[in-house]
C-alpha cells in the first residue's frame, strides 16, 4: 500500500507548481467566459485603491482565450527551467516578480485594466538571463543561453508598440526579474566562494 504524498512534498514537485497556476488560469478564464460575467475588473487599474487587488488577482486573468493560450507555452517552458534551480527558487520568483511587477504597473502604467500572466513571464525571463550572466555557472550559464535562444524576441515586448497590449507589464516585470535574479547570484556567489573558503580550513 503507497503512502500518499505530503503537502510538501507536493508543493516542492516542479510539475504540481507549475499545473495549479495554469488550472487557476484555465479555471478563472473559463469563468470569464461565461455570459454577463467579466473578471477583469480586478486587474491592476493605475493609481486606483480599488486597482490595488488587481496586483494579486491580475497575473490569473486574461483578456481572451488567444491571450491565454498564447501565455501558457512559455511559462510553462521558463517555470520549468527555473524549477531546475529549485521549486523553492521558483515559487519565489513568481510571487517576487507578480507583486512587485504588478506595484509598478500599479504606480506607473497607462490608466487602463491591466491583467494577464505576460509580466510574470517576462519576470521569469528577465530572472533567468541576469542570474546566468551574474552567477556564472555553468548550470545557469546553459540555462540562460538556451532561455536567450528561444526567446530573444522577448526584448521587443518591453517597448510599446499596439495599444492593447500592456507593455508596462512586460516591462515592469522584466525589471523585477533583473533586480531579484542580480541579487540571488550575487547571494550564489557569496555563499559558493564561503563554502570553498570553508574546505580548505
Amino acid at each position: 500500500m503507497q503512502n500518499k504524498p505530503s503537502t510538501l512534498s507536493l508543493l516542492s514537485s516542479t510539475r504540481f507548481a507549475i499545473i495549479s497556476i495554469v488550472t487557476i488560469c484555465f479555471v478563472l478564464q473559463l469563468i470569464n467566459s461565461l455570459p454577463g460575467i467579466s473578471l477583469n475588473g480586478l486587474g491592476i487599474y493605475p493609481r486606483s485603491i480599488q486597482g490595488l487587488i488587481g496586483i494579486l488577482c491580475a497575473p490569473f486573468l486574461h483578456g481572451s482565450w488567444w491571450h491565454f493560450a498564447s501565455n501558457m507555452l512559455p511559462f510553462i517552458v521558463l517555470s520549468w527551467l527555473i524549477c531546475q534551480y529549485s521549486v523553492k527558487r521558483f515559487y519565489s520568483v513568481f510571487i517576487f516578480t507578480a507583486l512587485v511587477g504588478g506595484l509598478l504597473v500599479w504606480m506607473f502604467a497607462r490608466g487602463n485594466i491591466h491583467v494577464g500572466l505576460s509580466g510574470v513571464i517576462y519576470g521569469l525571463w528577465g530572472f533567468i538571463l541576469c542570474y546566468g550572466i551574474v552567477r556564472r555557472s555553468f548550470k545557469s550559464i546553459f540555462i540562460a543561453v538556451i532561455v536567450a535562444f528561444l526567446y530573444s524576441g522577448f526584448i521587443w515586448g518591453v517597448l510599446p508598440q499596439r495599444f492593447h497590449i500592456s507593455f508596462e507589464s512586460h516591462l515592469f516585470g522584466a525589471l523585477s526579474g533583473f533586480f531579484l535574479g542580480y541579487k540571488l547570484a550575487k547571494a550564489d556567489k557569496l555563499k559558493a566562494t564561503t563554502g570553498k573558503a570553508n574546505t580548505h580550513v
